[in-house]
């Protein structure tokens, strides 16, 4: 998967919640773009049509001080998930708050979707 994506999951409350899935990519010497096996998260809008522009910061032009939003400090991001090979292989999640059962939803999403 290499575009960004909305997808819902079910919270263990039985709500649902929209999250963005953001694969990281690596641009190659040939210009193509491959995925690393690692996924950002993000909370997306309550209509689920949310885009990374509406909660991270667009990057500041050459000779700007502003900074990029880190994304332990951006209150939107969930944690992201590493693939050790494919998308078959195993998984670690890290970095944020979301249950077991989130975790593994948005796992089989991305398995489902490559």
């Amino acid at each position: 998967m290499i575009h960004t994506v909305n997808h819902n999951v079910t919270g263990d409350n039985g709500t649902q919640r929209n999250i963005i899935i953001e694969p990281v990519l690596h641009q190659s010497t040939n210009h193509e773009l491959n995925a690393t096996g690692l996924y950002k998260l993000y909370k997306g809008g309550a209509d689920g049509e949310a885009t990374l522009f509406e909660i991270q910061e667009i990057a500041p032009e050459i000779g700007e001080s502003k900074p990029l939003l880190d994304d332990n400090k951006n209150p939107e991001y969930l944690g992201q998930i590493r693939f050790e090979g494919d998308v078959t292989s195993k998984w670690h999640y890290s970095e944020g708050t979301l249950s077991n059962n989130e975790q593994q939803q948005v796992v089989e999403f991305i398995q489902n979707t490559n």
